[in-house]
């Protein structure tokens, strides 16, 4: 059941409640239920814009802005304090050897570490230990082995934030480093005092796959969301990872959540050392503070060099294109692609089901690619959402039906699913309206979950500024629009309704309409990377087709159409299967 308003018993539960995921027994049914009576079936979603809740059990869904709440709630992006850790003072002659080794001073060994002996796997030996430390306590230690021939790690409480975010002043330079050697290394030398130097706390991912972190390793990337007051905050970002591949791809990752609106700078060390540690082991500070000095912005705006875009034509060379992912429709892959950093326009006349075949598409990617999409739909309450998504994953009825619906056990795993994958805008409730407040929030998706994917649905609703004209309007929004994707690296789908067309042709055999029919401007057909039309037949007496109308480079995908299977019970989209093209065919779109 949605509720118009936030249950008073249900505000008093997210009082309080920071950043993060929440169950909690469900104060509208919990009492009036004989069995389970221990479920926590209230899921609660906390955000920086406000929250959301549901219930598995009795349906009862809702959600709150920020400002609805204003004296009870925590919007902060950390989360509930931990327990602290008593940290001894001893030192350990073989430890200090290996630090001083590193050119490690003693100050920095004795501010920044501790020492003694840990067990790793059944072995006791020689250790440095970091302690992250929250409000001036050590919440967590890593330790490391003393022997570069075989490194050991391990962790007293999970070490989730950046490492000495607690020394970070407002308005310094942070300086982010692969590990927490690397920092103490950087430590060691005489920095500028605006300089605050972080350590991101579980390193680069062993394993990457063209330069790019799996979407698997997202969960790692929390420590971004939980240091966005300081990061935003900061003056430069300067990066200094390591120069292998999983450094290079990390050092990727961090850019793209960072957003392009922050000043980030890349320090290079030299392709002779794999990180600041060596470096200053072997070439000393003065070596190490020369590249600090000679640090370069990354390219945002104005005119770069070849080099910049060597990878990239290396890329082209060997592969022939930039590589996309599949959309899961094996009929429609063979027309596109979907590749990060594009836009897709997608258009087709009311009730065709251009909104629910892009569902499908992210719901392929999620279960192909592990790949999160953010949604900004102004025609779909979220909950309904979640019930047609939830459809389409376990290709059954959610409702009460002449076909059996999904279990209650069911139901919860896929909304599970979902709230791993899906991020939802709730326009019904002051979310945002112009593009501007669609991207920030976008943005916030992909530095807390790594969102790979946004869905504007329809543009119709979007408020454009009174003092443009329309056609104005649109085309910086547009490019608005492209600028976000590429800077995100994410994929958008732009859906827009055409323009209002004759009676008499809508009952032509076939009309098609792309981007020139969209209400408002040429720029839909100019600015869109890809256009797709979603048509059907006025009486359903043939298949649904989906029509590419335009692919700004042919690596993206060509031309032309394919006919298309939609499940009316279930929602699913498919290849075209003739034993489904019953009359009913499009009942419930």
């Amino acid at each position: 059941m949605m509720k118009d308003q936030v249950p008073a018993e249900i505000k008093n539960l997210a009082a309080g409640l920071s950043i993060g995921q929440y169950k909690r027994h469900c104060p509208e049914c919990q009492h009036l239920r004989e069995k389970n009576t221990h479920d926590r079936s209230l899921s609660l979603k906390v955000d920086a814009s406000g929250g959301q809740y549901l219930c598995h059990h009795c349906g009862t869904t809702g959600g709150w802005m920020k400002q609805e709440l204003p004296h009870t709630h925590n919007f902060s992006s950390t989360r509930a304090p931990r327990p602290k850790i008593k940290v001894a003072t001893d030192t350990h002659p073989i430890v200090t050897a290996y630090l001083r080794s590193r050119n490690i001073s003693d100050a920095v060994i004795a501010e920044h570490t501790v020492q003694g002996m840990h067990r790793f796997n059944g072995e006791t030996v020689p250790a440095v230990g970091f302690p992250y430390r929250e409000e001036g306590e050590v919440n967590a230690i890593k330790w490391r082995s003393a022997d570069n021939d075989i490194k050991m790690y391990s962790q007293q409480n999970v070490c989730e934030d950046l490492w000495g975010l607690h020394r970070y002043v407002p308005g310094n330079d942070l300086l982010l480093c692969e590990g927490e050697m690397d920092a103490l290394s950087w430590l060691s030398c005489e920095l500028p005092e605006n300089l605050t130097v972080l350590s991101i706390p579980n390193g680069a991912p062993a394993k990457v796959k063209d330069q790019k972190i799996s979407p698997e390793e997202d969960k790692k990337f929390a420590y971004i969301w939980r240091a966005a007051e300081q990061l935003d905050s900061a003056g430069r970002i300067l990066l200094c990872f390591d120069s292998d591949k999983p450094g290079l791809a990390l050092q990727a990752e961090i850019i793209r959540r960072l957003g392009a609106a922050k000043d980030v700078w890349l320090v290079d060390l030299g392709a002779a050392f794999k990180d600041t540690s060596e470096a200053l082991a072997d070439k000393g500070e003065a070596y190490c503070l020369g590249c600090l000095d000679s640090a370069k912005p990354i390219p945002t705006i104005g005119l770069y060099g070849v080099e910049e875009f060597r990878d990239e034509v290396t890329s082209l060379y060997e592969d022939g294109h930039i590589q996309g992912v599949a959309t899961g429709i094996p009929s429609l892959d063979k027309l596109m692609s979907i590749v990060p950093g594009m836009v897709t326009v997608v258009t087709g006349f009311p009730s065709s089901g251009k909104s629910d075949l892009i569902d499908q598409v992210c719901l392929n990617l999620a279960r192909t690619h592990g790949w999160k999409t953010v949604y900004s739909s102004f025609e779909k309450p979220p909950s309904l959402h979640l019930a047609q998504l939830s459809q389409k994953l376990l290709d059954m009825p959610f409702f009460e039906g002449p076909t059996p619906r999904m279990s209650r056990e069911q139901r919860d795993w896929a909304v599970e699913f979902c709230e791993e994958h899906f991020l939802f805008m709730d326009h019904s409730r002051q979310g945002p309206s112009t593009i501007e407040g669609i991207l920030d929030v976008a943005s916030k998706a992909v530095m807390r979950q790594g969102s790979r994917v946004l869905v504007i649905d329809p543009y119709n609703f979007i408020e454009m500024p009174s003092h443009e004209k329309e056609t104005d309007a649109i085309s910086r929004m547009l490019t608005t629009v492209q600028k976000w994707a590429r800077a995100s690296d994410a994929h958008v789908f732009f859906i827009a309704h055409p323009t209002k067309i004759s009676p008499d042709r809508r009952s032509e055999k076939k009309v098609v309409v792309t981007g020139h029919d969209i209400a408002g401007s040429a720029a839909w057909f100019a600015k869109a990377d890809i256009g797709l039309s979603v048509w059907r037949h006025p009486q359903d007496e043939q298949p649904p087709e989906a029509i590419v109308w335009k692919c700004r480079w042919s690596w993206l995908g060509k031309h032309g159409s394919c006919q298309l299977g939609f499940d009316k019970v279930t929602g699913r989209w498919t290849d075209y299967l003739p034993e489904r093209s019953d009359p009913d065919y499009w009942d419930g779109i």
